[in-house]
């Protein structure tokens, strides 16, 4: 299948690590409009030697590479996924401190045979940071500005086996059964948010 598209990136913040299951999360939130994630997942490479060739290899999966572009980042996000303190007269200070543990999904759009389907991604646990705030001048065509968020997904045991999980997905017809999975899964609700919102702020959707 054709990747084709990017919608409704997600987050909600970790309340407890359980041992052996899926971390519980608090009231999430939708991160702004995507424009592109990529995850890469590294591995171990612990190739075992004998009669002068490898015999075993440890290939598994140790944690990933988050890099995230959306539209924009509101204030409530920033303190949501970044740890930025605010103050009662809107000052935000980025200080020299942990990011706060969150779990982060999005939808990507595939396409086959004119056929389109929707792929969920959710990681269990994910740590943001922000790469820079840059801006450049306004030139004859208009060079579209849009933040960079870079993050680190932790693999851990979510199903007592003993084998860390990064994350994990699943397919949808529609678009609209993939965002209900993600926002169950971030504590989203209409009640809660108001419909799809970004830090409490109607976006109009994604």
């Amino acid at each position: 299948m054709a990747i084709i598209g990017l919608r409704h990136p997600v987050a909600a913040p970790i309340t407890a690590e359980n041992t052996g299951a899926e971390p519980t999360y608090g009231t999430g939130f939708v991160i702004g409009h995507g424009i592109q994630a990529d995850v890469t997942y590294n591995t171990r490479d612990n190739p075992l030697y004998g009669d002068d060739v490898t015999i075993e290899n440890d290939k598994g999966i140790t944690d990933a590479d988050v890099n995230l572009e959306v539209d924009d980042l509101e204030d409530a996000v920033r303190q949501g996924l970044l740890g930025e303190e605010g103050n009662t007269s809107q000052e935000y200070m980025l200080k020299d401190k942990n990011p706060p543990y969150v779990g982060f999904g999005y939808l990507r759009v595939k396409m086959k045979n004119n056929v389109k389907k929707y792929e969920a991604f959710w990681l269990y646990k994910t740590q943001f940071s922000i790469a820079s705030d840059s801006a450049t001048t306004k030139r004859q065509n208009i060079e579209w500005g849009t933040p960079t968020l870079n993050g680190k997904g932790f693999a851990i045991d979510v199903d007592g086996s003993g084998e860390p999980a990064v994350r994990k997905r699943k397919v949808f017809e529609t678009e609209a059964t993939g965002i209900a999975w993600l926002d169950a899964l971030a504590n989203i609700t209409a009640a809660t948010t108001g419909g799809n919102t970004t830090g409490g702020n109607t976006t109009g959707g994604n």
